[in-house]
């Protein structure tokens, strides 16, 4: 896998079975809009939602649900485009079975799923990772686990910090779902994004 480009990646998973075995599994593609190579920023969700993803086989912010559309919002305060980003998943699968398509990613495929985030992160090389949520903040503490910061790191206690033993950088916020948003609000989360213009200013990253 190694030099693999983001579009083999993705065309690679989808034949795997480390999860599901037998089960069929459905892997959507990013919004081609996003930057392929070196982007500025890189944002990492929990794993593709069957309502909207699973709809348009896109990772995409224009996607027909409640996430994408919290999530566009805030992407759109920051005056970036979206070539200069990339928006993946922890878990770029979901099973394609009812009883499992809504099913939060269990360690086990947090720690299974790493392969593929790993060789995003590789392909793109980010001068900003965001993390929303937990299950993409845990898959980044398998990737960088040196980091003092981001093993003590919760969001309950650090949201709005920044960690900066990594390279690159990582900016944890909370996931932009409904869930999410009954513990951080819609007018925090918000805030909470718009700290990332003065990140990208003290990466000297212009926006």
């Amino acid at each position: 896998m190694e030099g693999y480009k983001i579009e083999s990646i993705f065309n690679a998973a989808q034949v795997c079975k480390k999860c599901y075995g037998d089960i069929p599994i459905r892997v959507p593609r990013p919004d081609s809009r996003f930057g392929k190579e070196e982007i500025k920023v890189m944002f990492i969700n929990e794993r593709p939602g069957w309502k909207g993803a699973g709809a348009s086989d896109r990772i995409s912010p224009d996607n027909n649900d409640p996430t994408a559309r919290q999530f566009k919002e805030c992407f759109e305060q920051l005056g970036l485009s979206w070539h200069e980003i990339f928006s993946t998943n922890a878990c770029i699968c979901y099973a394609d079975r009812e009883d499992l398509k809504n099913k939060i990613p269990s360690t086990a495929e947090i720690s299974n799923c790493h392969f593929w985030l790993e060789k995003q992160i590789q392909a793109l090389k980010p001068k900003l990772i965001i993390s929303l949520g937990n299950v993409a903040l845990k898959s980044l503490k398998l990737y960088f686990k040196d980091s003092v910061s981001l093993k003590k790191f919760s969001l309950k206690e650090n949201v709005g910090d920044t960690i900066k033993d990594t390279a690159p950088w990582i900016y944890p916020l909370y996931h932009t779902s409904k869930r999410a948003r009954m513990t951080r609000s819609v007018e925090k989360q918000k805030r909470d994004w718009l700290k990332v213009k003065d990140i990208l200013s003290e990466l000297a990253i212009p926006k």
